[in-house]
């Protein structure tokens, strides 16, 4: 049996030789204890972002989404970059050029054991992608986000609408467009309550199905059933 955290992997898995029938596709998961679901906290509206610097994480269009965001609906917003990269002295420039270093932190690489420490000082945690590259992943990032109990604004590719329940749990939109993340993050900033209530959603859904344990669970359930159809 393969394990493949995503259609594409699995895709890719049948592409090299597995058998259809013995690919099951199981994303990642997330150790959901390391996380309290702590409410928003005071102060100004705080957009964030964990990952590394790399140009697949799109975040040119999340700083140009949150210089509109400062320009119009929340003038006060912050930018909270957590992590480090190849793409950390471009983003640095452009804010420096927008005027906008001052609004925005970028505390470079951190400690695993830092990151719940970081979520919490977020109002909105953001998972931006560029269209023009592949997607096959499983984002720890995102499930992270939401055992944190926090709302999230992602991309819409790959599998991300569904795992975000088309919006349920989570906002997708168009790739590559600051406006469209502009005002996504301007509707969680004038709704708090509604930002509040899909973190909430969001973290029982992780609590519910995507700690690791119920992850490793499926695996050993799936291999167990492709073993007795073996036999």
């Amino acid at each position: 049996m393969v394990a493949a955290v995503s259609a594409v992997a699995a895709d890719y898995a049948r592409d090299l030789g597995a058998l259809p029938d013995r690919v099951a596709v199981i994303p990642n998961g997330v150790d959901a204890a390391r996380f309290d679901g702590s409410p928003a906290p005071d102060g100004p509206f705080t957009v964030g972002f964990v990952g590394t610097l790399k140009p697949w994480h799109d975040t040119a269009t999340l700083v140009e989404a949150f210089a509109l965001l400062r320009r119009g609906p929340v003038p006060d917003a912050r930018l909270l970059i957590v992590g480090d990269g190849p793409q950390r002295a471009a983003i640095l420039d452009r804010l420096d050029q927008l005027s906008l270093s001052d609004a925005a932190h970028l505390t470079g690489a951190v400690q695993p054991d830092q990151i719940p420490g970081w979520l919490a000082r977020m109002h909105v945690a953001t998972a931006p992608y560029r269209a023009d590259q592949p997607f096959y992943f499983s984002p720890l990032k995102l499930y992270e986000y939401m055992a944190a109990g926090l709302p999230v604004v992602a991309s819409d590719v790959g599998d991300l609408a569904q795992v975000l329940d088309r919006g349920r749990l989570g906002a997708t939109v168009v790739p590559d467009d600051p406006g469209a993340l502009s005002a996504a993050l301007a509707g969680l900033a004038r709704d708090p309550a509604a930002a509040t209530a899909m973190g909430v959603r969001a973290r029982a859904e992780v609590l519910a199905h995507h700690g690791w344990d119920r992850i490793v669970s499926r695996i050993i359930a799936r291999a167990g059933a492709a073993g007795q159809e073996a036999a």
